[in-house]
């Protein structure tokens, strides 16, 4: 399966963009649950990790379309693929006990089996879309769990390993990019109002990876206690107060500096279409110019569609699984710039 990369991109042909998408690059939802009868991960013992990842298969592929991996069955270069197209978290690369993993037909839903919780069902879309892909999210939780007997409690709502997941479980989180205010220093005084109000902030793949192209993600850090919509709700708010807060820096950068701006933004630009080498930090970095320059309009003829299929397509892994071929680093930098040379000529 060297050569399959079919989860990066849509099977139904959506554009790989959404609502505001140039600031919000995607939202993502995601709730924990566990199965009655079997213990939690950290008592859990091998033939309880086989036994969920035989009920969590015959329920889940008999109610939903899509495909069921058995991560352990794959290469190492295809579940790091999985881990920069979203579907899997770091920690789930890291489990030692049987794990498995379910992509529906359209692969924006995934299920984590054995990971921190038995089932962690996820949601990812492009832009700022969060009441779609909950809604989605938990229709598909509901499917399955006409099958599955939830672990459940009257006062406390879902049962979970971690307590800051108890109640309804969810976690839900927009990717922000935010040039304007890395800029203008107003980012650090920005994102500390959000960890005060209870959200947290992240990178680019959520909890210790680092903020890197000016890329930050918001989610809530609590579910006790509050109802879902009341979580997508207080989200919204904060994403869009954010949202108007750096659009307003852009307009000061604008006024100020704008030829700089312009002549970094097309430089970016510059170098993606003619580099003969080049790393992942920094088409991240050049990405980021270009994403800004689309946003302000000052780049008309590069769409978000491919900006985004880019920034994807380019991790370490992706790239590999692209051409179909095992590379070294060296090797994976010219054959990554080959491939911007081309898709960006395409335009």
């Amino acid at each position: 399966m060297l050569n399959n990369i079919k989860w990066i991109v849509p099977s139904n042909g959506d554009k790989l963009e959404g609502q505001d998408n140039e600031i919000i690059v995607s939202s993502r939802v995601r709730v924990a649950r566990n199965i009655v009868d079997i213990p939690f991960e950290t008592k859990m013992k091998t033939e309880d990790s086989t036994r969920l990842i035989e009920l969590s298969r015959s329920v889940i592929t008999k109610k939903e379309n899509g495909d069921f991996i058995d991560i352990k069955s794959i290469s190492p270069l295809e579940r790091e693929s999985l881990l920069e197209c979203h579907l899997i978290s770091p920690a789930f690369l890291k489990m030692t006990k049987p794990t498995g993993l379910f992509i529906t037909e359209k692969r924006n839903i995934s299920v984590m089996i054995n990971e921190e919780d038995h089932l962690r069902i996820q949601g990812l879309v492009y832009g700022l879309n969060l009441s779609s892909i909950a809604s989605e999210v938990f229709a598909f939780e509901e499917n399955i769990g006409d099958d599955i007997d939830y672990a459940f409690d009257d006062t406390y709502g879902f049962l979970t390993s971690c307590p800051t997941n108890l109640g309804t479980g969810l976690r839900a989180s927009v990717l922000l990019h935010l040039p304007g205010l890395v800029f203008t220093n107003e980012v650090e005084k920005v994102l500390k109002g959000a960890v005060q109000i209870g959200m947290a902030v992240r990178g680019l793949y959520g909890e210790g990876s680092e903020i890197k192209g000016s890329l930050f993600q918001i989610s809530n850090q609590h579910t006790l206690g509050l109802k879902e919509g009341d979580v997508i709700e207080t989200i919204m708010k904060l994403t869009h107060m954010i949202m108007d807060i750096e659009k307003k820096a852009r307009d000061v950068i604008f006024e100020k500096a704008q030829h700089e701006f312009e002549d970094k933004i097309f430089r970016s630009l510059a170098v993606l279409r003619s580099a003969r080498i080049i790393n992942t930090d920094e088409v991240l970095n050049l990405l980021s110019a270009i994403r800004f320059g689309v946003g302000v309009g000052v780049i008309k003829d590069v769409t978000l569609d491919t900006i985004n299929e880019i920034m994807l397509t380019t991790r370490p892994a992706n790239i590999q699984l692209f051409f179909g071929e095992i590379l070294e680093e060296h090797e994976r930098d010219i054959r990554r710039a080959e491939y911007i040379r081309k898709r960006l000529s395409n335009n």
